[in-house]
Formats: C-alpha cells, structure tokens, sequence
C-alpha cells in the first residue's frame, strides 16, 4: 500500500464480483447525522436496551416447557421470574458492560457510535468511565451472588450456573475477538479459522437463557435428548441471529455509489467479524437509498450465508425439540422425521423472501404434519418451538441499521405499511400524497 492517508474499500463491481479500491477520507460522504449520545447514568442504568428483545428466550422456553408438563406450581413460577430479573437485569449486563469496556477504544471511532449506544466517551474520559462501568458490573454481579444465597429460594444453583455459563462463554468470546480483529489491511477480511470459531460462539449465550427456562419447567436430567435437541436449537439461532445482526451492523461503514455497495473501515475499529460477512450481502441495491434505511436480508441470499445454514439446523432442531417435549413415547424414526420437515420448510421459507408470510404457516402445517405421524400427546404445542424460530427469523431478516437503533421503527413502519390502504381511502388521494411526500422529504442536517 503506497498510499497512507487511504483506507482500503471492498466494493462490488458491475459485474457483481467483489473488488479492492482505495478512497480517501476526504471523498467520503458525510454520514446521517446521529442522535445525542447515552449519558453515563442512561448507560449504568441499562447498558443494551436495544438488546431486550434477547429477554424473551428464557420466558419463552419456559412458557414451553410449562404448557408440555401441563402446568406448573407457583413457586416455581416465582422462581422463573427471579431467574428472568437476575439473568436479564443483572448478570447479563453486567456481561455486556465487559465488552464494551473491552471495545471502549474503537467504539469512539465508530461511525455509528451515538445510535450503538456503548460506553459513552469521549475518550480523554477514559479512565472515568471505565471505572465507572467496572464498578457498576462487579456491583451487578455481587447482587446476582446475593440472591443465590438467598434461603428458600433455592435457586442458588441456578443463578451460578447462570453466572459461570454466560462468563465461560464472555471469556471465549473476547478472546476469539481479540485474536480475529484488529488486523485488517484491506479487501473482504479473510473467513479464517478463528472468524468461523467466532460465530459460532456467539450461539453459545443463547442455549445459556433458553436451557435455563426450559430448566425450571422441565426436568432434563431425565430426558437427555430433548436437552441435546434443544441445546442444538438454541445454538443455532443464536448464530444465525447474530451474524444476521453483523451482517445488518456493517451498513454502518457502507456507502453507495448509484446502485453500488462499498464498505470502507479502518482495520483499527476490529470490525473483520462483520465485513466478512459483506461477501453474502447483495452487491447492489436501490439507487437513492440510504444504507441505513437499506433492509439488505429481506431479500434473498445465499443459502450458504452463516445465518441461513444456522437457521436450516434450528428449524430442524426446532421441530424435533417440539416433538421431544411433547410426546411422551417415541417412535425411532419420529425424530429423523420431524428434522426433514422442520429444515426442508425452513430453507423453504429462505428461499422464498417474497413469500415468507406465507411460507411460515405453510411450513409450520408441514412440521405439524410430521408431528401428527408418532403418539403425540400435543400436536400443536409441538409446532411452537419451530414456529417460534421462524417469527423471529421474519423479525431479524426484515431490519435494517435504523430499525436496529430505533426498536419502535420496527414496530411502527411495518403497522404503516398495513394501514396505508385504509388511510389512503380515508383521507383521500390528494391529501395522501402531500402526507407521503413529506415523510419523504430529507431531513435537514
């Protein structure tokens, strides 16, 4: 590289075929203007609000797990919903404020820095917040201890085992990082080895929250292969959720050019488990549309993408695990059986982006179908789990790096959608098109 003062591109070509330029900084646009950053307190207070959605997994099996036993006491309820606060208020933010104290240095330089959210700077306030944080994590955590010390509850396992799974993971985790990133130099980042290891083990975190529901439902002690089916499952869609998620993150360091896509970052923002990820992204899109409005998975991609092939495992683990946990006595071929229907109907509903809303009911008919060939004891609870990972793949797939800073965007735009017809009647054409003009107008700034 004879050029210092240029930072390396990977942009697509017209030919579609991935190629390596150099762009000065001083030719790049000027990204959207971003919203005030967090404060401190904002941040100590909950560090990933964008992350709640991550807090439905363990209800969620749970709720499962309940509704297959046919109940539940109420202590045991009271238990899963002190598990819920401790898991989801204490001991994973405290996890996340980690990684975010780890990746205080370039999280300053991220174009995108005020929407992420992180440990807010700037960084001549370094020491301070950090310690801040550090202070506040370690905080979370001894009150985590406390509860599991609690007398009566006996959730003392559970909160530890909580504790050490999501910390086990945090520590693999930030030492794949450190080891994968922060040493780009230019082009497409390799998929190396230690990137593949990577993603695959950010799944892990997920079969921590939805092992723990299921747990407190379900004794799994006795039934080791819905554990291992559900183990499976989670992981999966954790993989496939957050490459997803990465792959939608890194319209942050995207640009285009007419109806092209470039990303352009520099190596020092570690970065490389995201823009290995560009090489599944479509090459081209819309003219004239913003990147960070640019929903790049809600169309097809290839089937060999991260989140595709880990989605197909959790459709398929998906509808074993529905079976497992509710027909008491199994015939040897259910199972195989229930994987073809619950991976042949997820890839289906890959495949089919324009359909999708169509494909999951039609695919979530096929899983109960398979279902209904062994002794079930409830054909339709058995579907949930499958059905479950496919509306949450309908989310996921359908956001953009707005959405992702805006949660009640992806709420909101897609209820619009919905009710355009009846508003455009409503209020009458012309008066529709002076509201849809303006809502199209670019914001100033």
């Amino acid at each position: 590289m004879s050029r210092t003062d240029d930072f390396p591109t990977v942009a697509a070509s017209r030919s579609g075929q991935r190629a390596v330029t150099f762009i000065p900084p001083a030719t790049w646009a000027r990204p959207p203007s971003a919203p005030a950053g967090r404060s401190l307190l904002s941040y100590l207070v909950m560090p990933r609000p964008g992350d709640a959605v991550k807090a439905l997994l363990m209800p969620l099996a749970f709720g499962l797990g309940v509704l297959a036993e046919g109940g539940a006491s109420r202590d045991t309820v009271l238990r899963a919903l002190i598990g819920l606060v401790v898991l989801e208020l204490l001991v994973y933010p405290a996890r996340y404020q980690w990684n975010d104290i780890r990746g205080f240095a370039a999280d300053q330089r991220h174009p995108g820095r005020a929407r992420r959210g992180r440990l807010p700077g700037p960084p001549q306030l370094a020491r301070e917040r950090v310690t801040a944080s550090t202070v506040v994590a370690t905080a979370r955590l001894g009150v985590a201890v406390g509860v599991a010390l609690l007398p009566g509850l006996r959730l003392g396992g559970t909160v530890l085992a909580m504790i050490a799974g999501v910390f086990g993971v945090a520590v693999a985790y930030e030492a794949l990082r450190s080891a994968a990133t922060g040493r780009g130099s230019g082009g497409t980042p390799r998929v190396t080895p230690v990137l593949v290891s990577l993603w695959l083990t950010v799944g892990a975190g997920y079969v921590v929250r939805g092992m723990t529901g299921l747990a407190m439902a379900v004794d799994l002690g006795d039934r080791p292969g819905l554990a291992l089916a559900a183990a499976v499952t989670l992981w999966a869609y954790g993989i496939a959720f957050v490459t997803s998620r990465w792959a939608v993150e890194s319209l942050a360091f995207a640009r285009l050019d007419g109806g092209r896509v470039s990303w352009t970052a520099d190596g020092s923002l570690a970065r490389e488990h995201m823009l290995a990820l560009t090489r599944w992204l479509p090459a081209t899109v819309t003219p004239g549309r913003s990147p960070a409005r640019w929903a790049a998975l809600r169309g097809r991609t290839p089937a060999t993408a991260p989140w595709n092939l880990a989605l197909v495992l959790a459709g398929a683990g998906a509808a074993v695990t529905g079976l497992l946990l509710t027909t008491p006595v199994h015939e040897p071929g259910a199972p195989v059986l229930g994987a073809l229907a619950g991976g042949v109907a997820t890839l289906v509903v890959i495949l089919l982006p324009g359909r999708r809303t169509v494909a999951v009911p039609l695919g979530a008919a096929a899983v109960l179908a398979a279902t209904l060939a062994g002794p079930a004891r409830a054909p339709v609870a058995a579907c949930l789990p499958w059905t479950a990972v496919l509306l949450a793949y309908l989310h996921f797939s359908a956001q953009s790096l707005d959405s992702l800073s805006h949660p009640r965007r992806a709420i909101r735009e897609p209820l619009m959608r919905a009710l355009a017809p009846a508003a455009r009647i409503a209020v009458g054409h012309d008066t529709w098109r002076l509201l849809t003009a303006q809502s199209q107008r670019p914001a100033r700034g």
